[in-house]
């Protein structure tokens, strides 16, 4: 137990600093009364003398704790705000994105992304009746070599027990795109879908809101670490997250901007498209991720 982690509660703040100054109003009270009202003898000459060190030390140990509490900052205290623990990951995403206005997400396929959040970006969008802006960076799917680097990565590490491929890579891009292209267009002028593909490999993934960034790992047993717009961390990985979709690729459609409303606007690889079927099919697929 630290002193910051317990002013940490407004409730325990007040209680601590109450304590603590009625326990030297007392002090410096029963100092007086011997002083004007009790005979000089050995004995009160004691009790008062330890009243005085009772004020003396509790005065200095208090003033000394809030120096500290709110002058100095703790490195490790604030590592420990920040961080979230892996069971608490999927939890931390769902209440993020339930109070978003925008959403940002920087990530290789959007599994996770495209099963768990995005129904909750919909839901929000359509419970507050206000239009949501939805900024998704994807691995680029046109690019094999790319593709092959990060499926090696995943079949090498093996996180999720599945048999990684530059197909497989390219199956759960394409069926992300395709829920962003159906969200799209089920929901107009509700849900506005930015695009991004990049050739970008990271082993991690940042999401969240202007509020509020997570840094999520590949591994999903790892701990992420949660920024707050409050956070001096934040604004760095939201410069990360502008300088990644600004060296991306944007997809638009071509004659009235926003998303396209087909893939075969977006493609025209004749290996890309024959995935389509494939991709659909995983739309329905839950999160591949324990959390």
């Amino acid at each position: 137990m630290t002193l910051s982690g317990v002013l940490s509660s407004p409730y325990q703040k007040r209680i601590f600093l109450f304590t603590s100054f009625l326990v030297l109003a007392l002090s410096i009270a029963g100092v007086f009364t011997i002083a004007i009202c009790v005979p000089s003898t050995p004995f009160w000459s004691a009790v008062s003398n330890l009243l005085i060190s009772v004020v003396a030390s509790g005065a200095f140990a208090l003033m000394s704790g809030l120096y500290l509490t709110y002058i100095f900052v703790d490195p490790n205290d604030l590592a420990t705000r920040s961080a979230v623990l892996p069971r608490d990951i999927g939890a931390a995403l769902e209440q993020i994105a339930s109070s978003a206005t925008d959403y940002r997400i920087f990530v290789r396929t959007g599994r996770h992304f495209r099963a768990e959040i995005l129904p909750i970006l919909v839901r929000q969008a359509r419970q507050s009746r206000q239009s949501l802006r939805v900024r998704v960076v994807l691995l680029d799917l046109r690019d094999a070599a790319t593709c092959e680097r990060y499926a090696n990565f995943r079949f090498t590490s093996s996180f999720d027990r599945k048999l990684w491929s530059v197909d497989y890579v390219r199956t759960e891009v394409l069926a992300t795109i395709l829920a962003l292209i159906q969200t799209s267009r089920e929901n107009p002028g509700l849900i506005d879908v930015e695009l991004f593909l990049t050739k970008r490999l990271s082993t991690f993934r940042i999401e969240g809101t202007a509020d509020e960034l997570l840094v999520t790992r590949e591994d999903p047993k790892d701990n992420a670490m949660r920024y707050r717009r409050s956070d001096s961390d934040y604004s760095a990985f939201s410069t990360e997250l502008d300088w990644i979709c600004a060296d991306a690729v944007r997809i638009q459609n071509q004659n009235e901007g926003g998303l396209p409303s087909a893939i075969a606007s977006i493609f025209d690889d004749e290996a890309i498209l024959r995935l389509k079927p494939e991709a659909a099919s995983s739309l329905s697929n839950p999160s591949p991720y324990v959390r």
